[in-house]
């Protein structure tokens, strides 16, 4: 039997123990509430096979759609009312995030394939918790208030020259 069933099972019985002791004040008996991001909606949209899965070669496909729709004018890069237009139709709106400098890291109001890749490219990790190079429907989800865990630091070679390790 695998940890995570044992794991499940074990919460599974307390939550059951918990419910049949009938003591607790209403607090205690709230529903667990949880937020999905709007990325993390954009995100789930890629699963192209309806495994409940987002492979990494899903979120890439994902990705180059995106930016395609949000390139209206096909001209290679994203004016900030592009950007706006396609925060709103897919995200659901330009003051929900991610913001627009999170995607403009030179703030020179142009949004490079490059730099929109980049920003999605690192959320899709950010959300990949196992990192296993897939996004379940787990990964995605956050209790209210809950943080995202953080992350041990991965070990880079040293940058020599402006390029890592020499």
């Amino acid at each position: 039997m695998s940890f995570k069933t044992i794991a499940a099972a074990t919460l599974a019985a307390s939550a059951l123990t918990a419910c049949a002791g009938g003591a607790g004040s209403a607090e205690d008996r709230a529903p667990i509430r949880a937020l999905l991001s709007a990325d993390a909606l954009m995100f789930v949209a890629f699963d192209a096979d309806g495994d409940l899965s987002v492979t990494s070669a899903e979120s890439q496909a994902g990705i180059a759609r995106e930016f395609t729709r949000a390139d209206a004018n096909a001209d290679g890069s994203l004016q900030p009312i592009e950007f706006s237009n396609w925060s709103n139709l897919v995200l659901g709106g330009s003051q929900i995030g991610p913001y627009r400098l999170d995607f403009d890291r030179n703030v020179d109001n142009v949004i490079t394939r490059e730099e929109f890749d980049s920003e999605l490219r690192a959320r899709f990790e950010t959300y990949d918790t196992d990192e296993n190079g897939a996004l379940s429907r787990q990964e995605f989800v956050r209790l209210v208030g809950q943080a995202r865990p953080q992350r041990p630091e991965r070990q880079r070679a040293p940058q020599i020259g402006g390029r890592p390790g020499g």
